[in-house]
């Protein structure tokens, strides 16, 4: 079975089925209706906040909250960049939506590599569909002592 490509180009719902016919004896069998959403919005909207880090000095790990984003949903993937470098991620759970906020935690193993005396971190959010946000508005952090 193929869907053209006309009907994945604009934003909606479209519900699917079909029959299936035995070419043997002609009997016919519906399939069970499949709901099908075609969503091409990036998630966030026109602004994503920057992490927010509460606690800078830090032991062995620096957590750091991301704010809730418009149309924030459950299996959307957060990708840090430190440094333009990929830093830890997070994939959106539904407990992110209600009661637990979104917390990446950066090892300091990983944040000293960077060989820097400061570190920026930023971060953007791919859905499930596969659309990209824009990138999160940076925070620089001092990695000296």
């Amino acid at each position: 079975m193929e869907l053209s490509e006309e009907y994945l180009m604009e934003e909606r719902s479209y519900t699917l089925c079909y029959t299936a016919t035995n070419d043997v004896n002609q009997v016919s069998e519906d399939a069970p209706v499949t709901p099908l959403l075609v969503d091409r919005t990036a998630p966030g909207g026109p602004l994503l906040a920057p992490i927010l880090f509460h606690q800078i000095n830090f032991g062995e790990t620096l957590t750091g909250t991301v704010p809730g984003y418009a149309d924030m949903q459950p299996g959307d993937r957060i990708q840090t960049l430190c440094n333009d470098r990929e830093g830890p991620t997070h994939v959106v759970t539904t407990e992110n939506l209600t009661d637990r906020p979104v917390q990446i935690i950066f090892d300091k193993a990983f944040l000293l590599d960077l060989d820097s005396d400061s570190v920026t971190v930023r971060y953007q959010v791919t859905d499930r569909a596969g659309n990209r946000s824009i990138m999160a508005r940076p925070v620089t952090l001092s990695m000296q002592s």
